[in-house]
């Protein structure tokens, strides 16, 4: 684009160039040789007004070039004519600097501002380009001749001349070109045929009055000039006066004319008739530049008052739609509130104010009927239907979806009937009454139906509510029931026994989903079967017990069991099975039960009530029940088969535990055993005590892999071969060697665990074995605790290839011996490090205790009130000093479960 431009610019300025040189010299040619027959000097200088034009139309960038060409031009044609150089050089000087400061004095800071067309600007144009800038340019010429001495006339006289002819010259040709080439300055009213007729009219009259003498005929001319000046303005005065200008002067200059004077002087007829030319031309402009402001005074008078009109019609256009606009915005604020198809009829009422006497809401139903909400006054709406094919005009809007509008209907309103549309489709309508009869205009129509389309878009919302409403308290229901079910679930799988399972499903069901509920749960054998219960009150529970053991018919429990079936009364009131209602015994209102079934066989029952909270079954409430029934029925049964094995396993792991511990001389010993209670299945663990006749203790603590019957059978067996092989007089490493080969062919005992450990009171020394099992702890009589670690050894079955190891530890009197199983260490679940530490921690604690006591601060202190999570052996041995004055008794802990002192010895 640069490039381009820069292309662009020198054929510009050479354009600029050619056309202010040509014309300059042609112009200069024209009036010395045509209008300057006397030689004096020409009195009419047509170069003066093109060069003065050509600087106020072009932009200032080009007046050193344009005034160059001027000068270029004037040097050329004054060596042509035979002027010295001097008289060409200041006729050129003069011939520039007369439109240049014309030019300037023109534009001033503003270039391309020239305005002949008004007052101000057509008298700038005058005293600046007509009389001051050829004044200077006169006085340069006629100082130039003076000095030059080429004039045959004084200073003044050819200073007189110069200053008229370049006037006139800037008067005829520097206002053409400036009205015809300046945008705005003169009466556009006729651009090209006015000028056009005035200057053939013009020319008419110029030949009439130059040429052929008729003096008469300037008269005419002079009123056809004002003529054009009144009916076309600037452009045809101008073109009339370049014409009478060149035709006059040229006729006065060959001796035509009544101004074409003696032959002595006929120099002075041209000036004359250039004075009365200009006097002429300076009128009629002034004439027409009066017509110009006048008829722009009048245009911007009518444009002022339509542009004030038209600002009113917008300022009333623009309040009614601000009305329209605001009533629509209101109509959707309205509705937008709106949930229900009755709340739209009354809501459009409250938004119009008192203008509308009745509304009315239509939507199609099933059956061809229209479903109709109306609000007439202050009243509430109400609810009716109308047949489709009825021949009231509602049912017709609906069928051809036209709207209708009444100016006037009985009651003396007016009503604008309106179809309903969604997706094209119409599915209703809408009906507004107004107070007073009233026209319906285009634009109060277009409201209308706009407002209609906003109650359409209402219906559908609230179609749209309704629906996902419904779908909410669906997911709602879908929701609480699947809660409903993962509580229940978590309730009836959390550890514990049958009937504790059974309680938490009652307990969860109340009073979430019923008000009082019951489970009779009991397989087949079972003499008692376990029934819990759940009550939201007092008045459940007597509602319960009314409807379980009084009145006619058979109790729900019962039917339920002996059936197998669902059973269903949503109402009490119609129950023929239901108690009689007396007097202090409420009845439940509504009630259902659903049978356990598992295994092909109804295993329990599950009923629900409900009574003073008001609430009723639902079929999907027995479907829910039945649901939970199923899921529990599984949950229970397992419950009661682990709680039936445990039974089994606890009897025989208790029948197989030292029911006392042997009663020496020198050793006191004490034991407690706490099954787990987090895992209701019994475990593998085991100890026992066995006294030598020279007064050794021996104890063997052991831990089967596992729990339940297994396990209980084979701790039974592990026990009992350790006895033997103890009794057999082995240390404690031979036991463990021969218990390897017991484990080995005894089913459940692989990979046990087991220490032995023989405590010598008379020799004072304790030697011990360990078989992947927790080492023994030794308690000195200062209080200090050692934890023993010297001979262990893989789990059972895992022999080493040289046989188990054996340690020996000296044991002052009053040193205690502890032994025990992993459950008491692991109860944290802490590192085996911390464990270790704080058992030894504990011991230390409890050094001063007897045997029984440090069992029991062990456990309270490393288990305390929480649920063990494995089961947990201890064992204590204390070697007494000797002489003993007295057998010291051993203590036997009591026989049974007790939650402080756990399982006898």
């Amino acid at each position: 684009m640069r490039e381009k431009g820069t292309r662009r610019r020198p054929g510009r300025i050479a354009l600029w160039c050619a056309v202010a040189g040509g014309g300059y010299a042609a112009g200069s040619q024209l009036a010395f040789t045509v209008l300057d027959a006397t030689g004096a000097g020409p009195t009419f200088f047509p170069s003066a007004g093109l060069s003065l034009a050509l600087l106020c139309l072009l932009p200032r960038r080009a007046w050193p070039f344009v005034a160059s060409s001027i000068a270029v031009a004037e040097l050329g044609v004054d060596l042509i004519e035979g002027l010295g150089p001097f008289a060409a050089i200041g006729f050129a000087v003069a011939n520039t600097v007369e439109p240049l400061l014309g030019a300037f004095l023109l534009t001033g800071t503003r270039p391309g501002s020239v305005r002949i067309g008004t007052w101000g600007g057509l008298t700038r144009f005058l005293a600046a380009a007509v009389l001051a800038a050829p004044a200077v340019g006169a006085l340069l010429g006629a100082t130039t001749v003076v000095s030059a001495g080429t004039g045959r006339t004084g200073w003044w006289e050819i200073a007189g001349r110069w200053w008229l002819g370049d006037g006139l010259g800037v008067l005829v040709i520097g206002t053409t070109l400036l009205v015809w080439g300046s945008r705005g300055a003169g009466n556009d009213r006729s651009r090209w045929p006015g000028p056009v007729a005035a200057a053939v009219v013009m020319s008419g009259f110029a030949v009439l009055v130059f040429w052929a003498g008729v003096v008469e005929a300037g008269y005419v001319g002079v009123v056809a000039l004002v003529w054009v000046a009144l009916r076309w303005g600037l452009r045809a005065v101008t073109a009339g006066g370049v014409v009478i200008a060149f035709a006059a002067t040229a006729a006065t200059a060959t001796g035509h004319g009544p101004w074409a004077g003696a032959e002595a002087a006929p120099e002075r007829g041209l000036v004359h008739l250039q004075l009365v030319l200009a006097l002429v031309l300076v009128t009629m402009l002034v004439l027409a530049v009066t017509v110009t402001e006048r008829d722009a005074a009048v245009r911007h008078a009518a444009a002022e008052v339509e542009r004030r009109q038209r600002a009113q019609s917008v300022a009333e256009a623009q309040h009614a739609a601000h009305e329209r606009a605001r009533l629509l915005r209101a109509v959707a604020d309205a509705l937008g509130a709106t949930t229900d198809l009755a709340e739209i009829a009354p809501a459009l009422a409250d938004v119009h104010e008192g203008v509308l006497a009745a509304a009315a809401v239509g939507v199609l139903a099933e059956g061809d009927v229209l479903e109709v909400w109306t609000w007439a006054g202050d009243g509430p709406g109400r609810e009716h239907t109308v047949p489709a094919a009825a021949a009231a005009p509602e049912a017709g809007v609906v069928r051809d979806g036209e709207p209708r509008y009444l100016a006037a209907v009985p009651g003396g309103h007016a009503a604008a009937i309106l179809p309903l549309r969604t997706s094209g489709d119409v599915f209703g309508f809408l009906e507004l009454r107004f107070r007073e009869p009233r026209d319906f205009p285009q634009a109060q129509r277009t409201v209308l139906l706009t407002m209609a389309a906003q109650v359409a878009q209402a219906v559908h919302r609230a179609h749209l509510y309704e629906a996902e409403q419904r779908l909410r308290r669906r997911a709602e229901d879908g929701e609480r029931r699947q809660r409903l079910i993962g509580d229940v679930m978590a309730a009836i799988s959390a550890p514990g026994t049958m009937v504790e399972r059974a309680q938490g499903l009652v307990d969860t069901l109340v009073p979430v989903f019923a008000d009082f509920a019951v489970v009779e749960f009991g397989g087949e054998g079972d003499d008692t079967p376990a029934a819990v219960s759940a009550h939201r009150d007092e008045d459940g529970r007597a509602a319960f017990t009314a409807w379980r053991t009084g009145g006619p018919g058979v109790p729900a429990l019962t039917t339920v069991l002996a059936t197998g079936q669902d059973l269903f009364v949503p109402d009490m009131g119609r129950d023929p099975l239901g108690p009689a209602a007396e007097e202090g015994r409420p009845r439940p209102g509504s009630l259902l039960g659903v049978p356990m079934t598992a295994e092909g066989g109804v295993q329990g029952a599950l009923v629900l009530g409900h009574v003073a909270s008001g609430r009723r079954f639902t079929a999907e409430d027995l479907a829910l029940a039945g649901d939970i029934a199923a899921r529990a029925v599984l949950v229970l049964q397992a419950a009661h088969s682990a709680d039936r094995e445990r039974s089994i396993a606890l009897t025989l792991q208790t029948s197989q535990l030292p029911h006392h511990v042997p009663v020496t001389g020198r050793v006191s010993t004490a034991a407690r055993y706490r099954p787990s209670e987090r895992n209701l299945s019994i475990g593998g663990d085991w100890y026992d005590l066995v006294a030598l006749p020279d007064g050794r203790v021996t104890v063997t603590v052991g831990d089967v892999v596992g729990h339940g019957l297994a396990a209980a059978a084979a701790m039974g067996q592990m026990r009992s071969a350790a006895t033997a092989l103890i009794l057999a007089d082995l240390g404690p490493s031979a036991v463990l060697d021969r218990l390897d080969l017991v484990a080995a062919r005894t089913a459940g005992a692989e990979h046990a665990s087991a220490l032995v450990a023989e405590l010598d009171p008379a020799g004072g020394r304790l030697r011990y074995a360990v078989a992947g099992h927790p080492p023994p702890v030794l308690v000195a009589p200062d209080g200090s605790a050692t934890l023993l670690d010297q001979a262990r050894s893989p789990l059972l079955c895992l022999p080493p290839r040289h046989g188990r190891p054996q340690a020996e530890s000296a044991v002052l009197p009053g040193s205690m011996v502890i032994c025990y199983t992993d459950g008491l260490i692991e109860q944290n679940r802490l590192p085996a490090n911390e464990a270790f530490a704080g058992l030894l921690a504990a011991a230390t604690r409890y050094a001063r205790q007897d045997p029984g006591g440090l069992c029991d601060g062990l456990l309270d202190a490393l288990v305390g009130s929480a649920a063990a999570r494995d089961d947990i052996a201890v064992v204590c041995l204390r070697c007494l000093p000797a002489p003993v004055a007295r057998r010291e008794r051993a203590e036997v802990p009591e026989r049974g479960f007790s939650p402080d002192r756990g399982i006898p010895g």
